[in-house]
């Protein structure tokens, strides 16, 4: 028995009313929370992070979901390869499938690198617990979240069960992989299929789909994902195809109205389409501010991949774009945060990077807003953000000209076509 998602489902999901959000800031605070969720769940957690390495947060993490599925309550982790959860760097500790109780425990891991790319990822943030309760946003189940300006949301009401559906759908087709991949040997066949069958859930189950709470003066809100993974699986695409590919997180933003646009980007790496966008907003005289990395905090996470897009910047700058660049003398070191404010009401907070990593290979999900009250709170934080020269600093088209001088060898180094086509997959 093969688990393999249904790419004709739908992944732009229905607007819903009635749901209560609420933003988690602080980046140590949202870590306590989630271990005060874990502690007080009742039936099940399900956990999706692009990587969960061996620091302190998911130290802690994995011995509350450990005293969580002892009493009972099922733990689903779902991620991308990478050392991690009770496994060393050579894979050698790996145990995909654990059980501390009666209760399920799965580890799942996506193994990158396979059909045609350099890597695969598993690039949402989803931490669901009872079905009740959802945060997606731009933090890994790392101590790397606590040093970068990020962003996630709780949702509450109908729109959680769009996450979850969305969470079963990638469990079940990475699941799928796995048993393709392990389930090879007839003698054990139906032993190593039922080990991985016994983890997946059912839609008809109310513990996992639960009739949402309608929240009294609750804003609209829904689910948006991008399912590279299920696309390039089905059609064994190649760099260009993938770059082309269909991306309904983008394909649905790139058709907002806006008079302004704020925005958060990690790198400037713009897709064909996401360039298009912008350019022709800026050339119809709408307001666009972005705040990325500089050269200094992109030390911290890769600098590589902005020296990679100093061209696009220059580019950009030119056709208007008001770029505003994060600095590192603070205790935020660098932007990881996927953020964009269309005016006063227009919101989406989530996973993608609105570059080409994100469209070309990676899994990524949103949630869409339209709520005055968090578009408000958001616009207060960016607005201070570039107004602040400690935070931020105006990239101009000399700061900018003279970095691409600076660095002019190491541009055309990396934009020869092999290390394109890896940074463009990474970033």
């Amino acid at each position: 028995m093969i688990f393999m998602a249904n790419s004709a489902l739908a992944r732009v999901y229905e607007h819903t009313d009635g749901n209560k959000l609420t933003l988690l800031e602080d980046p140590a605070a949202s870590a306590d929370y989630k271990m005060e969720l874990i502690r007080n769940a009742k039936h099940h957690i399900n956990i999706l992070t692009f990587f969960w390495d061996n620091s302190t947060i998911p130290e802690r993490m994995a011995v509350e979901l450990s005293k969580a599925n002892a009493r009972g309550v099922e733990v689903r982790i779902l991620t991308t390869f990478i050392p991690t959860l009770g496994t060393d760097i050579t894979g050698a500790g790996r145990k995909e499938l654990k059980a501390g109780s009666d209760a399920t425990f799965a580890y799942v891991s996506l193994t990158p690198g396979s059909h045609f790319s350099f890597t695969h990822n598993l690039h949402e943030k989803i931490f669901l617990v009872d079905g009740e309760k959802a945060i997606i946003g731009g933090r890994n189940i790392s101590d790397s979240s606590l040093s970068g300006k990020d962003m996630e949301v709780q949702l509450e009401g109908p729109v959680v069960n769009q996450v979850q559906d969305h969470y079963k759908k990638m469990f079940d087709f990475v699941t799928g992989l796995k048993i393709k991949s392990n389930c090879k040997r007839e003698e054990t066949m139906d032993e190593c299929v039922g080990a991985y069958s016994k983890t997946i859930f059912s839609h008809n189950d109310k513990k996992y789909f639960p009739d949402q709470k309608i929240y009294e003066d609750g804003v609209d809100a829904r689910i948006i994902s991008h399912e590279a993974l299920i696309h390039q699986y089905e059609k064994g695409m190649n760099k260009a195809q993938r770059l082309l590919q269909e991306d309904d997180i983008l394909d649905t933003v790139i058709k907002f109205d806006f008079k302004k646009l704020r925005a958060y980007n990690y790198f400037v790496l713009p897709t064909a389409r996401w360039r298009n966008f912008l350019e022709k907003n800026l050339a119809a005289g709408n307001s666009i501010d972005m705040i990325t990395n500089s050269l200094e905090s992109a030390k911290f996470s890769s600098n590589w991949g902005y020296i990679y897009s100093i061209p696009d910047v220059i580019d950009l700058i030119k056709k208007g774009l008001n770029v505003y660049q994060w600095q590192r003398n603070q205790k935020l070191n660098y932007v990881h945060e996927k953020v964009l404010i269309f005016d006063d009401e227009h919101v989406i907070i989530g996973s993608h990077n609105f570059g080409t990593g994100s469209t070309g290979v990676s899994d990524e999900i949103v949630v869409e807003i339209k709520s005055k009250a968090i578009a408000a709170r958001l616009t207060e934080v960016f607005d201070k953000e570039i107004a602040d020269p400690a935070i931020t600093k105006k990239a101009t088209l000399e700061s900018m000209d003279a970095e691409e001088n600076q660095y002019a060898r190491m541009i055309r180094y990396i934009r020869t076509k092999a290390l394109s086509s890896f940074l463009f997959e990474i970033y």
